[in-house]
C-alpha cells in the first residue's frame, strides 16, 4: 500500500459513512488538510510514508473523524449505519403506504362492480368502512414496517460492533488498518435503484397476499353484465401457507436491506444471499410443489362466464395451466440459483478490488 493509496482509503473510509451530499465537499477539504499537515512535517527527518502515517494517527480513526462532521447525533441507529437506515426506512414507509391505498382502491372498486344495483345509501356506508379500514391498514403496515426495519437494522450493528472491534476503541485505530479497506471498483458498488425496486415490489406482493388475495386471477365480465373474479390459487390452501409466503417475503427484504447497508459487492455478502435464496427457495418449493395450492378448475370456471371466448380452446388452455403450475417451482429453483450465483460471483471477483 503506497503513501498515496493509505490516504485515499482513509479519506473514503471516512466520507463512506456520510451522507451523499456532504461526501464531496468533505472529501476536498480532508485532502487539502492532510497536504497541509504533510508539508508541516516534511523537514522532521522522516519519510513521506512515516509522516502521512502520523498525520492519519492525528485526525483519528475513519469513523470517530466521520462522527465529527456530522451535524447532530444519531443514536437508536449508530452513524455507521444511520444513513442505510434511513433510506430504507422511507422506501419501506412509502410502499406500504401506496401499496395499502392501492390495495383499498381496487377492494372497493372491485364491491362497486359486483354490485352495480346498490342504493346510493349503500354506496355511501361502504365507501366510509373502505376508508375506515384502509385508514387503520395503512395506520397498522407503518407501525410494522417502522418497528422491523428498526429492529434488524438494531441487530446487524450490535452483530458488527461485536465483530469490528478495532472500531469499538478509537485509540486502538492505525493507518495499517487501511490494507484491508481498498476503495471499490465502479462495478463492486451496489446500485440502490435496483434494491429499492425489490424492497417496494416484495412489499407491495404482501400487501396483495394478506389483503385481497383474491384479486390475483382472472377477471370476466359476465353475459349479465358482472364482473367475476376467478382467482388462481386455491384461498383455502393459500390461507393456511400464508404464514410461510410471508417468511419468503421477509427473508428478501433483508437480502435487499443487507445490500444496501453493505453497499458493495463483498465474499460475505455473497454467502449471506445465498444462504438467505436458500432458506426462501425450501419454504418456496413446499408451497408451489404441492398442486393443492392452485386453482386447478380456474380454466373451466371461466369457461362458464365466457364460454365464446374458452370453449373452443378450452382443452388447450387447460393444457398450458396444468404445464406451468407444474412447472412453476422449477422457474423459483432457476431465479434464486442465478441470484446466488451472481452474488457469489461479484463477491469473490470484486469484494477486495
Amino acid at each position: 500500500m503506497t503513501t498515496q493509496e493509505m490516504i485515499e482509503r482513509y479519506i473514503y473510509d471516512v466520507t463512506r459513512r456520510l451522507p451523499s451530499e456532504q461526501r464531496e465537499d468533505i472529501s476536498r477539504e480532508l485532502n487539502g488538510l492532510i497536504d497541509d499537515m504533510m508539508e508541516e512535517r516534511e523537514a522532521n527527518g522522516k519519510t513521506t510514508q512515516e509522516n502521512a502515517e502520523d498525520v492519519l494517527k492525528e485526525l483519528g480513526a475513519p469513523f470517530a473523524l466521520a462522527e465529527k462532521y456530522r451535524d447532530k447525533k444519531q443514536y437508536l441507529i449508530g452513524p455507521g449505519y444511520y444513513e442505510q437506515y434511513w433510506f430504507v426506512l422511507k422506501i419501506v414507509l412509502i410502499a406500504v403506504t401506496v401499496g395499502m391505498v392501492i390495495a383499498s382502491i381496487v377492494q372497493g372498486a372491485a364491491w362497486m362492480i359486483d354490485m352495480p344495483g346498490a342504493t346510493q345509501a349503500q354506496l355511501i356506508t361502504n365507501t366510509a368502512a373502505s376508508v375506515g379500514e384502509a385508514f387503520a391498514n395503512v395506520v397498522m403496515g407503518l407501525i410494522q414496517g417502522f418497528a422491523w426495519v428498526t429492529i434488524f437494522f438494531v441487530i446487524i450493528e450490535r452483530c458488527s460492533v461485536k465483530v469490528n472491534i478495532k472500531e469499538a476503541v478509537s485509540d486502538a485505530w492505525k493507518p495499517q488498518d487501511l490494507e484491508d479497506k481498498p476503495i471499490p471498483a465502479e462495478k463492486a458498488i451496489i446500485k440502490k435503484g435496483d434494491s429499492i425496486a425489490g424492497i417496494v415490489f416484495t412489499v407491495a406482493v404482501i400487501i396483495l397476499f394478506n389483503f385481497v388475495p383474491y384479486l390475483m386471477g382472472i377477471w370476466l365480465a359476465g353475459t349479465d353484465g358482472v364482473m367475476h373474479f376467478i382467482p388462481i390459487f386455491n384461498l383455502q390452501t393459500l390461507a393456511m401457507v400464508l404464514p410461510l409466503f410471508n417468511i419468503c417475503f421477509v427473508l428478501g427484504i433483508i437480502r435487499e436491506v443487507l445490500r444496501v447497508a453493505t453497499g458493495r459487492h463483498t465474499l460475505w455478502l455473497g454467502v449471506a444471499t445465498t444462504l438467505l435464496n436458500i432458506a426462501a427457495l425450501i419454504i418456496a418449493c413446499s408451497i408451489f410443489f404441492n398442486p393443492s395450492i392452485w386453482n386447478m378448475d380456474a380454466i373451466n370456471q371461466a369457461a362458464l362466464i365466457q364460454p365464446d371466448v374458452f370453449g373452443g380452446a378450452l382443452a388447450q388452455i387447460n393444457a398450458f395451466f396444468g404445464y406451468f403450475t407444474r412447472f412453476f417451482g422449477f422457474i423459483l429453483v432457476f431465479a434464486f440459483g442465478l441470484d446466488s450465483a451472481i452474488s457469489l460471483y461479484k463477491g469473490i471477483r470484486y469484494g477486495r478490488a
